[in-house]
């Protein structure tokens, strides 16, 4: 069914560029399959330029699914003029690496000669685009005291060639795509406060919609981390196998385990979106990036609600992970910008009242971590409830301290008080 584009949020202006804005990037992510053999990859393409440097960012990765790894990759920081782009439409070129159009039809041509690799691809975009939090702040987003604006595209047809050496395929597969500008620094987040009282009114305002449709109630379990802070996300995207498309970014505000503060978009054709409320997530498993400290989850669960539609949705890498690290050079607070890639599959359940289905399929993992000179410290909380009892259990671990603490307190036929503190060694780490 034809989309209609009358519903289009975006305009030229908005999809070509904003310069000299302090920071802006144009992001594509396309999992295909080459029709020769049905072997499976990833492909991620982000194109930048940032004014505080001022430089440009170029970054490509390739995964082969099927191999279970990233086999080519680059990422370069390099003069800003380095990076042509034009307003009023997508263009962007650095060096022989172009995507250009306007919605609903993308090309995206990468060249890397060193690798011999060439890939065409055209993208037909077969959902509207979105803006983030586009009921809620119009799109405007606060990090830190400033503002930026985030749109995606997360249903897209994907076709075209993939060459590599003296090996030429035909692929296709599912693509997005994504442009963010705005007033803001990961370095400094908190320097600039001109625009703070408009900055604070917005958390104010996206608190109170959290707020109401979140009904109070005592988790099973909420955790907090100190590399889990208000500089990182965890972001997921992903096509079901029947159509539908996801998208989920979450700002961390330390929480590890319990609510999110994020949003959880699904549409199932490509016009109206479901955005999920009530989300909460938990981590299966996690990555540890011992030079920084810090995890990483690689296998999730998210839980959400919108009234009588549930869902419940377990992501996983399926690839070795390919982390991008940007060590910041002063010798602030915070150490480095750290971004992970990681391809994989998903899986759950959706219902609605009336009907349940089984949904799985592809997508794409890429948290983000601002890990600090605390390293890695959890503080876990853990609540009984009827009938099992009324208690709680808390847990501290400090890799900054070296101690490990328990301590609780339960009420069930015998009350029960525990406490115990203990020095962790290096070796605990993992």
């Amino acid at each position: 069914m034809p989309l209609d584009k009358s519903k289009n949020p975006w305009n030229p202006d908005d999809e070509g560029d904003h310069y000299p804005i302090k920071r802006e990037w144009w992001t594509i992510e396309t999992i295909f399959k080459n029709l020769e053999n049905n072997r499976k990859w990833n492909l991620k393409i982000i194109m930048s330029y940032n004014m505080e440097t001022p430089s440009c960012f170029y970054q490509y990765a390739l995964f082969d699914i099927t191999s279970g790894k990233c086999i080519f990759r680059k990422d370069i920081d390099d003069k800003i003029d380095k990076f042509i782009h034009k307003k009023n439409e997508v263009y962007l070129q650095y060096d022989k690496t172009i995507i250009k159009g306007l919605f609903p039809k993308y090309n995206v041509h990468l060249e890397d000669e060193k690798h011999e690799l060439f890939i065409d691809m055209d993208f037909n975009a077969i959902s509207l685009p979105h803006w983030l939090a586009q009921d809620i702040a119009k799109g405007n987003l606060p990090f830190g005291w400033n503002f930026y604006r985030y749109g995606f595209i997360p249903n897209c047809d994907s076709k075209g060639s993939l060459k590599i050496k003296n090996k030429s395929y035909k692929i296709q597969g599912k693509g997005y795509f994504e442009h963010v500008w705005g007033e803001w620094s990961y370095q400094n987040p908190l320097q600039k406060i001109s625009g703070s009282k408009q900055t604070i009114l917005t958390y104010i305002n996206l608190a109170k919609w959290w707020i109401s449709h979140h009904k109070p109630s005592i988790p099973n379990c909420i955790s907090f981390t100190t590399e889990n802070n208000i500089f990182g996300y965890d972001w997921n995207w992903g096509i079901f196998d029947n159509g539908w498309s996801l998208f989920y970014g979450n700002i961390l505000f330390w929480i590890n385990d319990g609510p999110t503060f994020g949003v959880l978009y699904i549409t199932p054709d490509g016009e109206n979106y479901w955005e999920f409320r009530d989300i909460n997530f938990h981590y299966n498993k996690l990555i540890y990036v011992k030079d920084y400290d810090i995890y990483f989850p690689s296998d999730m669960i998210l839980t959400a609600k919108l009234g009588e539609k549930k869902v419940n949705l377990r992501f996983w890498l399926t690839t070795k992970s390919y982390e991008y690290i940007d060590s910041f050079k002063n010798d602030g607070f915070y150490k480095a910008f750290i971004l992970s890639e990681m391809p994989g599959n998903m899986e759950g359940e959706y219902t609605d009242g009336k009907k349940t289905l089984k949904l799985q399929g592809d997508c794409k993992m890429m948290p983000l971590r601002q890990p600090s000179i605390l390293g890695h410290n959890e503080l876990k909380i853990l609540f009984t409830k009827p009938p099992n009892g009324i208690g709680i259990d808390v847990v501290f671990d400090s890799h900054y301290l070296k101690k490990h603490l328990e301590t609780g307190i339960q009420f069930k036929m015998k009350p029960k008080i525990k406490f115990n503190i203990q020095r962790l060694k290096n070796k605990d780490y993992s």
